[in-house]
């Protein structure tokens, strides 16, 4: 089995095996990661055939070098015998307070335009009022999920997906949801472990409107500058396009994860349709 494999299939592994399966998928040498870690090849190859144990800040600095999301750092630490790092709790909890905060000032601020925040499950975590205007237009968001099934994760692509979400209304939908595909992909080659992500990719390719094409992936054609979601309600075509935001430099699993997503109007039209919307 393959180093990669192994990570997908989340086989248990001592902290040797994981550091060698990190090093492995990052495609580094003992010796290019002892270069990025400051640590030396052979205390490294002894780390990996568990002839000696990490320090913590030892933990710490190779998962620096390995650019490990902090979930599985925390994972990391605890197969070392060392308590997790990095906390983790809802966005609601007392101890997020101030983030909480900070998002809910940029959302206010994008008005009258829609903005969400999304978790690390591409769930919706928050909206302002151009957003809950914006998507409910075309469908009742909340209905439209319980029709669907609720499902626990990736709550923005299932609706998009299915025909009882906005499916029926986006016109650019085989676009729009490679733009999908692809994100989730490139994020799957950050964490090879994430195996719900894996499972949305096989979602995706699954559902019967998918291009044969789409099964292969395709590193080598660079990203369009921005994929235009374009909706139509029957009677107005709306055209945004998205930016995507994150904190700097997180040191909390929940912070890490979380994006908000700025929807723009891609023409005059649209602007004036989401300031008609929002009564301006």
């Amino acid at each position: 089995m393959t180093a990669t494999a192994r990570l997908l299939q989340n086989a248990p592994l001592d902290f040797g095996g994981m550091l060698r399966e990190w090093r492995q998928y990052r495609r580094l040498s003992q010796l290019e990661l002892s270069l990025r870690a400051g640590i030396s090849q052979r205390h490294i190859s002894f780390l990996e055939t568990g002839r000696s144990r990490p320090s913590r800040p030892m933990v710490i600095a190779l998962a620096d070098a390995l650019t490990i999301p902090l979930r599985e750092r925390n994972a990391l630490l605890e197969c070392s015998g060392f308590r997790a790092a990095y906390g983790e709790g809802a966005l609601d909890d007392r101890a997020m307070a101030l983030f909480r905060e900070a998002l809910q000032l940029a959302l206010d601020h994008h008005e009258p335009y829609p903005a969400i925040v999304l978790d690390g499950r591409w769930n919706l975590v928050l909206a302002n009022q151009g957003a809950l205007r914006f998507f409910g237009h075309f469908v009742d968001i909340f209905a439209a999920l319980e029709r669907i099934g609720s499902p626990e994760a990736f709550q923005v692509v299932r609706l998009c997906l299915h025909d009882d979400g906005l499916k029926p209304f986006i016109r650019n939908w085989t676009e729009l949801v490679y733009s999908f595909l692809q994100r989730a992909r490139h994020a799957l080659l950050q964490n090879p472990g994430d195996r719900p992500l894996k499972g949305l990719i096989d979602e995706i390719l699954a559902h019967p409107d998918a291009p044969v094409r789409w099964q292969a992936p395709d590193w080598t054609t660079p990203p369009s500058p921005a994929v235009i979601m374009t909706l139509d309600d029957g009677h107005r075509t709306w055209s945004l396009f998205t930016m995507l935001a994150h904190f700097g430099a997180p040191q909390h699993v929940t912070i890490e994860e979380l994006s908000l997503e700025f929807f723009y109007p891609a023409d005059a039209r649209t602007r004036e349709q989401l300031l008609a919307l929002a009564g301006q």
